[in-house]
């Protein structure tokens, strides 16, 4: 019994030291200076109850207005959908109406305002300089169950 007890602990040891060994994931930013920009959502941590990622987690809007920000889902199982996927966290946080043109994409990457669900969609983010020009939005995905996975990132309107 004992040596059972002793083992268990090692395990227990080992395996708690393995997973505070883990660096944290580093958190991207990159500049969007083109007329588009194009955020991928990883969702595979997402059938096993984890967080998605962006291969951007802080997008900075710098030198173009009306900038195509389009997010494509990396995963078949995860989709967007429309008006409950990507959200600013705090609905009264763009007074000046920053970001329009909320669609999703079709198969010629092109807005479709029929559609309701899909992997892509984007906005149109207008990048006007104002009091506070940080924006918090969250990714909401969807499976076909109606299971939900949710990540947090950030836009920073540059000017």
């Amino acid at each position: 019994m004992a040596r059972t007890l002793l083992f268990s602990a090692v395990v227990l040891s080992i395996t708690l030291w393995g997973c505070a060994a883990q660096p944290p994931r580093m958190l991207t930013e990159a500049t969007c200076q083109s007329t588009s920009c194009k955020i991928k959502i990883d969702a595979s941590a997402c059938d096993s109850g984890g967080v998605p990622s962006v291969d951007i987690d802080k997008i900075h809007v710098k030198g173009n207005h009306n900038v195509q920000l389009v997010w494509e889902v990396q995963h078949a199982r995860w989709e967007l959908r429309l008006g409950k996927s990507i959200l600013l966290k705090d609905p009264t946080g763009d007074p000046t109406g920053q970001f329009s043109d909320k669609f999703l994409l079709g198969n010629n990457d092109q807005p479709d305002p029929n559609l309701k669900k899909g992997k892509k969609m984007q906005w149109k983010d207008a990048n006007i300089l104002v009091d506070v020009n940080e924006f918090a939005y969250k990714i909401i995905l969807f499976d076909s169950n109606d299971r939900t996975c949710t990540l947090d990132p950030l836009i920073n309107n540059d000017g």
